[in-house]
């Protein structure tokens, strides 16, 4: 039997309240006094591109691919995925914050370098070129 109820209200506005919330966190420069997000000034240096960062998706890849089945992901939810650029791009600003708060890459596992994080914080906050 097929489910013709409508979706509930909070499933359609999900993206929306979430695009919304993150906002903020995605402004080229960051947000004056948030500690949230780290201070990028996007015209000092292009941002790196996706094709750029092979160090950083191969640490982040680790649990965050979509070729990794559910039990292999080390808790990572499945569906945030860094293994493609329209994946990552999708998870930029979530991705930024994370590491930028230090919850990513979780302990244990492979830590970007200070390099590293300044990328991901760049090529996140500055047009997440490819």
């Amino acid at each position: 039997m097929t489910d013709t109820r409508a979706p509930s209200f909070f499933t359609v506005l999900r993206p929306w309240l979430l695009a919304v919330a993150l906002a903020p966190l995605l402004a080229c420069g960051g947000d004056e006094g948030n500690e949230e997000a780290p201070e990028i000034d996007c015209a000092a240096a292009p941002a790196p591109k996706y094709s750029e960062m092979s160090a950083v998706w191969a640490k982040c890849t680790t649990c965050h691919s979509s070729t990794l089945a559910e039990g292999s992901r080390v808790n990572a939810p499945v569906g945030v995925d860094f293994d493609t650029y329209a994946g990552a791009k999708a998870e930029a600003a979530i991705a930024m914050h994370e590491v930028y708060e230090g919850a990513m890459p979780p302990a244990g596992l492979p830590a970007l370098t200070e390099d590293e994080e300044q990328q991901l914080y760049r090529w996140a906050s500055c047009g997440t070129p490819e």
